[in-house]
């Protein structure tokens, strides 16, 4: 698996989930192409999704509303949302899994009115256990180091894994956590 040579469009993050056997009986006919080429090549050939505006959701699934996808799958366990910097309880969420760390959009409804004035709100840390979410008006501040995460069920697309590190400790490792990143 190698990531594409348009960085923005790349699916490294998605297709690391498949294994070495069913990556072996894939094909990638425009991996090596930048998004601007393939949509070149695609009006000289007259193609008829030419001109499709480019997706911005779950792409395999078609057009959907996200939410409701969600709400259909997981459906809904209320919880807290909690001021980062203070503990304040200051709303409430439909469920973790509406929401992604450095996510800002869809943060407002979740939050009292008197606290949505004073975003914008980041999504900063998840609490699985507690069900708690935390947001910030300050997502890149030193006291929210994003710098380490737990890892499991990880699939080695090409060589030997890294060495395990000593008992209990972690495997320092170099990750693409998010599309675009």
């Amino acid at each position: 698996l190698y990531q594409s040579a348009d960085a923005h469009k790349d699916q490294t993050y998605f297709l690391s989930q498949l294994s070495q056997s069913q990556l072996a009986k894939t094909l990638f006919p425009l991996g090596a192409l930048p998004k601007s080429d393939v949509r070149r090549l695609a009006h000289q050939r007259r193609l008829p999704n030419r001109a499709r505006k480019d997706s911005q959701g779950i792409c395999f699934l078609g057009q959907l509303d996200y939410d409701a996808f969600l709400r259909g799958h997981l459906g809904e366990r209320r919880g807290e949302v909690r001021e980062f910097e203070t503990g304040e309880i200051i709303g409430e969420h439909r469920g973790l899994w509406y929401h992604t760390v450095g996510q800002r959009r869809g943060v407002g409804p979740a939050l009292g009115p008197r606290h949505v004035s004073r975003g914008p709100w980041y999504v900063v840390r998840k609490e699985m256990d507690s069900n708690v979410l935390f947001v910030s008006r300050e997502y890149a501040s030193a006291d929210k180091p994003r710098n380490a995460f737990h890892a499991d069920a990880i699939n080695w697309i090409g060589g030997a894994p890294p060495p395990a590190g000593a008992a209990g400790e972690p495997t320092p490792l170099r990750v693409k956590v998010r599309h675009g990143a």
